[in-house]
């Protein structure tokens, strides 16, 4: 399949083609055009091709790829939250209070919901945990992040007291920036089970203000069964972080999480300092996702997938993992489409969790119709944008039809109890072109 562009939208001679495809590249420069105006510009050039290429050449290298390429491993060791992550099924997240004794520029925490009263005010968050036993949730992982939670390090560990109580199955784990966690502390987290404790190192902060969390990591080990550091990789920091790589891997603690660095669409000033520009294009698929992170940075996925590269040229036992921004908008997904019942010329992609049909304008309707209507396949016309909606799967039926079929994306949305479709995403191909696997 090939993504829509106008380049190749105008090789097609189908009007009503064109005229459909136009809507969806006026909301896409629409959508860029308001991302300007946060005042961080894109970079000039999309780095796709040079993606493509360390992505192979990871697999020659013998990385783990998962989630349809956006989560990239060095070897097998990754955690089970971050395998949940991906549907959002069964997982749990909750915080304190939102607030943070660390100022970092890149820090999304004011996208949050009711971020100035979180800021001041404290959740209860045994009673959250309370509340979803009483509905009998089924819940298979557990978090507690921030703000920065050993603010309030009673709270934090009567959180997973609760956890323990009410949910003895589920995998807990804590994020902290780390230079508050104390051994009684850490002991405390140890008598009510904590499974995985994640630091965030800061490459801004000085080597001695490092090497202290490195200190609290090592301490870390003594208590918690598995030790990771999750943060955002920075472009320009190839050295630091390569040097870091090593430094943990000293510690055998079980891995790290290369997070990709997002803009978090205030405080451009202090990016563009840093002369750092956002990722072209911004989305994959432009769609309301909830993630408040941000958009992606330039050349912060170039750098992480170095980076799993390194990991794995060095042979370190360190479980080193790149979670794209994309990565995080699966579980949306997949929560919002999953469940769903929709019509027949509807599918619901294991690939990426969109619902997919496929379209045909213009003239190629009449020989399409022929065929879906010989193979017995159901088909829904529009008059109004001159279209023909019909099964993915009966793609292979017209092979020998020269014709470009577009590919539609969609999510179901609920407004009001009412079910909607929304169509966030077209891909152009034809019948040689088209294969079923990858859907």
């Amino acid at each position: 399949m090939k993504t829509l562009t106008d380049e190749k939208v105008k090789k097609v001679n189908n009007p009503s083609l064109n005229k459909y495809t136009t809507i969806y590249q006026n909301i896409e420069q629409g959508t860029i055009n308001q991302i300007e105006a946060f005042g961080l510009p894109f970079e000039d050039r999309n780095n796709h091709k040079e993606l493509v290429q360390q992505m192979e050449d990871l697999k020659a290298n013998g990385a783990t790829f998962r989630n349809n390429g956006k989560s990239v491993l060095s070897n097998q060791k990754i955690s089970s939250a971050c395998v949940a992550c991906q549907k959002g099924s069964g997982s749990y997240t909750s915080f304190v209070s939102l607030k943070c004794h660390r100022d970092c520029y890149f820090c999304f925490n004011k996208n949050q919901d009711n971020y100035q009263f979180y800021l001041q005010n404290q959740k209860n968050v045994n009673q959250e945990l309370q509340s979803l036993f009483d509905q009998n949730i089924q819940l298979t992982h557990l978090a507690l992040t921030g703000g920065e939670p050993l603010l309030h390090p009673d709270e934090t560990i009567s959180f997973f007291q609760q956890a323990k109580k009410l949910f003895p199955e589920a995998h807990t784990r804590l994020y902290t920036a780390g230079d508050l966690l104390t051994e009684r502390v850490l002991h405390g987290l140890n008598e009510e089970g904590l499974e995985e404790i994640r630091f965030s190192i800061k490459l801004e902060d000085t080597e001695k203000k490092r090497n202290h969390i490195l200190g609290k990591i090592a301490m870390a080990k003594s208590y918690i069964p598995n030790v990771l550091v999750e943060m955002p990789v920075i472009p320009g920091t190839d050295e630091e972080m390569k040097q870091l790589l090593l430094d943990l891997e000293a510690l055998e603690i079980f891995g790290i999480n290369l997070l990709e660095f997002c803009f978090p669409l205030e405080n451009a000033k202090a990016f563009r300092e840093k002369r750092l520009q956002l990722k072209n294009p911004p989305y994959d698929v432009y769609y309301n996702f909830w993630y408040a992170g941000g958009l992606a940075v330039a050349e912060s996925e170039k750098l992480c997938l170095e980076l799993v590269q390194y990991a794995l040229e060095k042979k370190l036992k360190l479980g080193v993992h790149y979670c794209s921004l994309e990565n995080k908008f699966t579980g949306q997904i997949y929560q919002q489409n999953h469940d769903q019942k929709m019509d027949e010329t509807y599918h619901f992609s294991a690939v990426d969790y969109y619902f997919k049909t496929a379209k045909v304008f213009g003239p190629d309707k009449r020989k399409v119709v022929k065929v879906l209507e010989r193979k017995g396949f159901p088909y829904l016309p529009n008059a109004d944008y001159d279209y023909v909606q019909f099964p993915i799967k009966a793609i292979p039926q017209l092979k020998e039809k020269e014709i470009t079929i577009v590919i539609s994306s969609n999510v179901v949305e609920m407004e009001s109890g009412q079910q909607t479709i929304r169509e966030v995403h077209l891909d152009l191909t034809t019948p040689a072109e088209f294969s079923l696997e990858n859907m």
